[in-house]
């Protein structure tokens, strides 16, 4: 038998499959170290500035980052604005969104046309892209290494922005946790300030705690993150929220304060509810300026002001604070609510009971404007656009109608506020003024108001 002998041709192709496995394998290994560097950097817990660096550190070519409307973000070399590629045009292309790594051309702000790959970012949940991916041709032509470069490259850029969302969120969940058991004062250590300091509030601060109730609201007034989100942008401070058992809750770390600018710090949260909150369904409770030891005793402060708000039912919303209800806070919270009713009528006497009379609603209007400017004199007149001494003799004549000397007696002062603070659980801030209509409202409705509660539930 004849021995098989191997002709030069065979040979010649063994070499060439030699060769192409060797190709093969070099290519399979340059994707392999793609995705070993990206996957490193991206556990490295770097930033999305340097996941880019980590892609261009992978290529010699210029690599550009775009955002979703084609204007340059980042590049990977220095270059002249006039060589920044324009992609608009590609991007227009991408219609099918899913659409992989494609090759294109693009002209810079000189003209020059240069060959490019371009892939599209998309965000995970929403599918919309949020970034553009281009590599820019060079000396050398664009090979499949460069491709999937670009595929990896996107997806790393994705996964980057779906990950630190992942922690944003982890991280609020922690937060919101903490805040909850602050509030409630549960498993907090023995020291408050040491577990307020880990949320981030300064031990030194003054903070305004809100308690709300959204419960006729069939899902509540929304996203707490957003309300937060949305009240930083019209209070000084640092606001962090909870979703607790008995409603949402804030707290306002107002920093460093002088405690003359209580007053100031209230109204400025007030106000930046009633701008923000939903108009109707909310019951909201402010409480006094409170050290970062005494917060949780501020949030009982709120609820019980949300307690008082549910002793008479509406269906707008109404935020009051503490310093809006003063003492009337304790009476209503536990008393008879007929009993309540029968004190408003007993303070205001004829201004409240002859309600057709138009002399007695000028004379009620100034006793609440002068209540609520601090029984000054000079802040009234101004407010209602009269002359001082007519604000005088309104009050004497206030005095003449239901003995109530507001100019001289504290005790007057304090039953005229606490009646007030009454009539304002059924309104809003500040029983007079409705916020929303920038006007007086008609002493009619209020008394309509307080008198209805004989039909409420707890009445």
């Amino acid at each position: 038998m004849k021995p098989v002998t191997t002709t030069g041709p065979a040979h010649g192709a063994d070499r060439d499959t030699q060769v192409s496995l060797a190709d093969r394998y070099a290519r399979l290994q340059r994707r392999y170290d793609i995705e070993v560097r990206l996957a490193e950097s991206l556990g490295s817990g770097c930033d999305f500035a340097e996941l880019f660096a980590a892609i261009s550190a992978l290529t010699d070519r210029a690599l550009w980052l775009f955002d979703p409307a084609g204007q340059p973000v980042m590049c990977s070399v220095e270059l002249p604005q006039c060589e920044t590629p324009d992609i608009r045009a590609l991007c227009a292309e991408f219609a099918d969104r899913t659409a992989p790594v494609r090759l294109g051309i693009a002209r810079t702000r000189a003209g020059v046309a240069r060959r490019c790959l371009l892939t599209p970012v998309h965000d995970a949940e929403s599918g919309e892209i949020t970034d553009w991916l281009m590599l820019a041709e060079g000396a050398r032509n664009i090979g499949g290494y460069d491709r999937c470069l670009l595929d990896r490259g996107r997806t790393y850029l994705a996964r980057h922005r779906t990950l630190h969302r992942a922690i944003r969120r982890s991280a609020a969940e922690i937060q919101r946790g903490l805040v909850e058991r602050l509030l409630r004062r549960s498993g907090v250590d023995r020291d408050p300030v040491d577990h307020a300091t880990r949320i981030g509030i300064r031990a030194e601060s003054t903070c305004i705690v809100v308690a709300m109730d959204d419960s006729v609201l069939s899902a509540g007034f929304g996203d707490i993150d957003a309300l937060i989100a949305e009240l930083g942008r019209l209070v000084d401070g640092q606001i962090f929220g909870a979703r607790t058992a008995r409603g949402p809750a804030l707290i306002v770390d107002a920093g460093v304060s002088e405690r003359v600018d209580d007053s100031r710090l209230i109204e400025d949260v007030c106000r930046a509810l009633s701008a923000t909150l939903p108009p109707d369904g909310v019951q909201c409770g402010v409480s006094g300026v409170v050290s970062a030891a005494a917060i949780s005793d501020g949030y009982e402060e709120a609820l019980e002001v949300v307690a008082c708000l549910d002793r008479f039912t509406a269906e707008h919303t109404r935020i009051l604070s503490v310093r809006d209800l003063g003492p009337a806070r304790i009476l209503v919270a536990n008393g008879n609510i007929a009993a309540i009713r029968r004190y408003v009528e007993h303070v205001f006497g004829p201004l409240w009971t002859e309600k057709s009379d138009s002399d007695m609603e000028t004379l009620m209007t100034t006793l609440a404007q002068f209540s609520r400017d601090g029984h000054n004199v000079r802040r009234t007149a101004a407010a209602l656009s009269v002359h001082e001494n007519t604000v005088r003799q309104r009050l004497a004549r206030v005095r003449k109608q239901t003995g109530l000397d507001v100019l001289n007696d504290p005790f007057a002062q304090l039953s005229v506020h606490t009646a007030l603070a009454i009539i304002a659980l059924r309104n809003r801030a500040h029983p007079l003024w409705d916020p929303r209509a920038r006007g007086l409202l008609r002493l009619d409705r209020l008394r309509h108001d307080v008198e209805s509660v004989d039909r409420d539930p707890l009445g």
